[in-house]
């Protein structure tokens, strides 16, 4: 009697190993040939070059908004200028036309950076930066003498 207990232990034990889940065979990886990593080269250097001509195109009209805004405001100061009294006048005229070439400055470099591509307009960025924030500095202080 024992066995036949440890015997149909033993079978049972032996049919749940057998029957327990059997990994299928790790199916056979294909190859990577020349011509799709070729392929897939050229679809990621498109993607980063949309990629890179999205940025410049939306940083550009951001730019052109503010050129279009500092060409107003510097109008407007102009105009406060010819209403001055004559020594204060002439100081903001200066200060005026000094600003005036800063704006014709940023300008250009906006210019500048619409024929530019790739790379090239990202080096042309932090210079287009940097001009649009010394016109927006020279401007608050020409502004502060009216307060």
């Amino acid at each position: 009697m024992k066995k036949s207990i440890i015997f149909a232990l033993m079978a049972g034990l032996v049919i749940l190993l057998g029957c327990g889940s059997q990994e299928e065979p790790a199916k056979a990886k294909k190859p990577v040939t020349a011509q799709q990593v070729k392929k897939e080269t050229k679809q990621a250097a498109e993607a980063v070059k949309e990629y890179t001509q999205q940025q410049k195109d939306e940083y550009q009209k951001k730019l052109e908004g503010r050129l279009k805004e500092m060409h107003q405001k510097i109008t407007d100061l102009q105009a406060k200028a010819a209403k001055a009294a004559a020594e204060a006048k002439a100081k903001l005229q200066e200060q005026a036309d000094e600003l005036q070439k800063k704006w014709e400055a940023a300008e250009k470099k906006l210019q500048e950076m619409q024929k530019a591509s790739g790379k090239a307009w990202e080096a042309l960025k932090s210079g287009t930066d940097a001009a649009m924030d010394d016109l927006q500095q020279s401007y608050d202080k020409a502004l502060s003498h009216f307060k």
